[in-house]
């Protein structure tokens, strides 16, 4: 189990999940001494590899999150071997063991070493996030697409998950700590200037405009605009290079920047917010 020096890793924060009970760590976990005991991590997962039951399954999982937070999270690095037993579960149908998975493997991504193994998980991470009817589990999910998204050598795969991020997006039935999450994905993945092309050609529809309100949070709002502002900076450096795209008619670019786009109604309204 090798550790890595606080001048290699990258340090995140990650969402907090609401203080319901439901959502706390299941079972009685024991208390831990702050320090790194690789023997003792190894021997909760092969506790947890041979667990049966939902409840053990979710107590094994926060007492090695539990673990993680003692032991500087951005200081641990896990053995590929168990980066898949986690991820694996998360096709668990329990959604409390689901999410404490989201919150290990988010604990995890704060360290560098440990995103070349998760990267092969992204997929997975995606598909079991968009899916999700539980809104806790959702925002784990999201949250450590978040945390993916801040190395850009994440991006390729967290791109394939656009259709999805535009989708929940766009669904008012969702909740501001949702599109919080997904707004940052997408400014995470707008500065990746070769990937505009692909983000500016994405089919969106468009509602995704009336998140441009001046009702709507302001934090929201930052980020879309940042995210567009960088989509705006990628299309000049391609006018630039003198290369002629072409974009389907329900594209992010005919939406946002083509000649009769709406989105210009859409912003002068915004520079009378109450937000300086």
């Amino acid at each position: 189990m090798a550790v890595v020096s606080s001048s290699s890793v990258m340090t995140v924060s990650r969402p907090r999940l609401s203080s319901s009970p439901r959502w706390q760590c299941a079972g009685k976990v024991k208390k831990l001494k702050k320090t790194q005991n690789p023997e003792h991590l190894s021997r909760l997962f092969e506790q947890l590899v041979e667990k049966n039951s939902t409840h053990g399954r979710a107590a094994l999982l926060c007492e090695i999150r539990q673990y993680l937070e003692l032991c500087e999270h951005t200081e641990v690095t896990f053995l590929p071997v168990q980066i898949g037993i986690i991820a694996a579960m998360l096709e668990d149908e329990d959604m409390v063991v689901t999410t404490n998975c989201f919150q290990v493997l988010n604990s995890l991504a704060g360290n560098f070493s440990n995103q070349k193994e998760m990267q092969k998980c992204i997929p997975r991470i995606i598909y079991f996030s968009a899916q999700s009817a539980c809104l806790e589990q959702q925002i784990a999910g999201l949250g450590l697409i978040s945390t993916l998204a801040l190395c850009s050598g994440n991006h390729p795969e967290i791109l394939k998950g656009i259709p999805e991020y535009l989708r929940i997006l766009q669904t008012a039935r969702y909740s501001g700590r949702v599109s919080m999450i997904i707004t940052r994905i997408l400014f995470s993945l707008s500065t990746n200037r070769g990937l505009a092309y692909v983000l500016l050609n994405s089919k969106v529809e468009p509602a995704f405009l009336h998140l441009f309100n001046p009702f709507v949070n302001k934090y929201i709002i930052y980020q879309l605009l940042a995210f567009v502002g960088n989509l705006n900076e990628s299309l000049k450096s391609e006018n630039s290079s003198c290369v002629q795209w072409e974009y389907n008619e329900e594209s992010l670019y005919v939406l946002l920047f083509s000649s009769d786009s709406p989105l210009l109604n859409k912003l002068l309204p915004l520079m009378n917010h109450n937000d300086t």
